[in-house]
């Protein structure tokens, strides 16, 4: 019995943490002074642009990474903090009250097929971000930025990835189907839209 009051108190803990660390960052903007003029915080559009970007991007002739990709290509320790040999849901809460966002999804997809009660957490826990974000496409980068520099999936050979589990990459991805699919089925009508789909 405690350990399952210890799992509600943790949930409870979670979602109330999304609710106090996400929605205070959106306010309405004040309306400059006379002659001034308002600039949206370049340090935001960047955190922004890079939520929604794949950490990997094929063009027609090459293969582009961005900077956090780049970065688990070559920082062996910062692999030890995306990668742990056990996700827990501490480590998934610490990276959003960071605002580490991606990093904290790319937790739910590795918690989310180890139980039911994970599942519930995390398809809850992705609408409340839904309502704020489009959490289709930020899911869908998340994979594509850290399945492919995961240790479990494969190796850093020379800076470059190589798949050696593809069927622990496949139940990685099986999660991640699934957590889009409740996604879409517990989101309001008029908010769907159309993502292309890993």
């Amino acid at each position: 019995m405690s350990k399952q009051t210890s799992l509600v108190s943790l949930a409870i803990t979670f979602l109330l943490g999304i609710q106090c660390v996400v929605l205070p960052g959106y306010a309405q903007i004040a309306e400059p002074a006379a002659g001034g003029s308002v600039r949206p915080d370049s340090t935001f559009l960047t955190w922004l642009k890079d939520l929604y970007e794949p950490g990997v991007m094929v063009g027609d002739d090459s293969i582009f990474i961005n900077k956090e990709t780049a970065r688990l290509l070559q920082d062996t320790q910062y692999q030890h903090l995306v990668y742990p040999p056990v996700y827990t849901w501490p480590a998934a809460i610490s990276f959003i009250q960071k605002q580490e966002l991606k990093k904290a999804f790319w937790y739910f997809i590795n918690l989310y097929p180890i139980n039911s009660q994970n599942k519930e957490l995390v398809v809850k826990s992705i609408l409340v971000y839904d309502k704020i974000y489009r959490m289709e496409k930020i899911l869908v980068s998340t994979f594509y930025t850290y399945s492919l520099t995961d240790p479990e999936i494969g190796t850093i050979e020379q800076g470059h990835s190589k798949v050696t589990a593809p069927h622990i990459m496949e139940k990685k991805l099986n999660a991640l189907k699934e957590m889009l699919f409740y996604l879409d089925k517990y989101k309001p009508e008029g908010r769907k839209e159309n993502v292309d789909k890993p």
